[in-house]
């Protein structure tokens, strides 16, 4: 089995994405603790943000639990189907667009809202890079599923034909020693 230098890259990048992002929720949770702690208005924000984020980062080991627990028939498994949808582009989006810039909104009050936003503009580029990988995934399966190669679909039929007692016989196939010698001469 081979080892494509493309597939390892693009599983560095899913670990990339899985790193940055529990490190960026860990930085959010440590400054919004410090900050409600000397009573900044922007803790609040940045807690509200980290419980947020640390849900995101562990909805893919949710994942596993709820696809072994539930049932696909339940109504939570279509409400987890809307969770998971938020991954990728999506995810990037929502960290590097809505998320990072309330971080650089007042530097001077808080300071270390400056790497807490930096943290979260890089996770939200590297989710949106994770997007190539998805849809490459994506076209993969397709050319899977619709390459339908079958070598011997045709000789099957040819082989049925020619011979005395084909399988799909009344009789219901071969009922003698000489019959399956004669398979073994074609």
């Amino acid at each position: 089995m081979a080892i494509n230098r493309g597939d390892c890259g693009w599983k560095s990048l899913v670990v990339a994405c899985r790193l940055f992002g529990i490190v960026t929720a860990l930085v959010l949770w440590g400054v919004g603790v410090e900050y409600v702690f000397y009573g900044a208005v922007f803790g609040v924000y940045y807690i509200i943000i980290a419980i947020v984020i640390s849900f995101l980062e562990v909805v893919f080991l949710l994942n596993h639990v709820v696809e072994v627990c539930v049932s696909r028939t339940s109504i939570l498994v279509r409400i987890w189907d809307i969770v998971l949808c938020i991954d990728d582009w999506k995810k990037g989006g929502l960290y590097f667009v809505v998320f990072a810039p309330p971080c650089f909104v007042k530097p001077a009050e808080a300071v270390l809202g400056i790497p807490a936003g930096c943290l979260l503009i890089v996770t939200g580029i590297l989710y949106m890079l994770k997007t190539l990988k998805t849809k490459r995934d994506e076209e993969n399966e397709d050319i899977l599923q619709n390459t339908a190669y079958n070598r011997f679909e045709d000789v099957q039929e040819e082989v049925e034909d020619t011979m005395v007692n084909p399988t799909n016989s009344p009789t219901g196939g071969m009922t003698s020693v000489a019959d399956q010698s004669e398979i073994l001469d074609l």
